[in-house]
């Protein structure tokens, strides 16, 4: 889909919930996506909030919907991105499918094309099997490691 017209700056994505580790409020991301706008040449437009509720992704869902009005979304992380890889997918698809772009604005990466999808899951699949990893090396595993 070519951008038109009416199909015109980017829509910001912002949660009150924690993600990556960090728990950013509202304004200060409103602020960090305005200043990334800005600092790239591209006209912000209001941002919409998510709901508060856990694993809730119907604002985000939602605005894909709109994406016929806009040349794309801008997240303020990729960690606030659902945990289930193909729900992940139906979103990066989604916004694929409207010929619009997805940015991650604190990793400074941009969702253009299928191709970009790649090094973003590799990241997200590593942080989320971060959790379950151990927290700690007993010196019983320790010491056999190193034989």
């Amino acid at each position: 889909m070519a951008i038109t017209p009416n199909h015109v700056g980017y829509r910001g994505y912002v949660t009150c919930r924690p993600f990556g580790g960090l728990c950013i409020p509202v304004p200060v991301q409103a602020l960090v996506l305005r200043d990334y706008c800005a600092r790239n040449g591209y006209m912000y437009k209001l941002h919409a909030n998510e709901n508060i509720f856990p694993n809730s992704y119907m604002v985000l869902e939602g605005m894909i919907n709109e994406l016929d009005q806009f040349e794309g979304l801008l997240a303020t992380s990729m960690f606030m991105m659902p945990k289930r890889p193909e729900r992940r997918r139906l979103i990066y698809d989604g916004v694929l499918a409207h010929g619009a772009a997805l940015h991650f604005v604190l990793e400074d990466f941009v969702i253009r094309t299928a191709l970009d999808i790649e090094p973003v899951e590799e990241i997200l699949s590593i942080h989320n099997l971060l959790a379950a990893a151990p927290k700690t090396i007993s010196d019983e595993n320790a010491a056999s490691a190193g034989e």
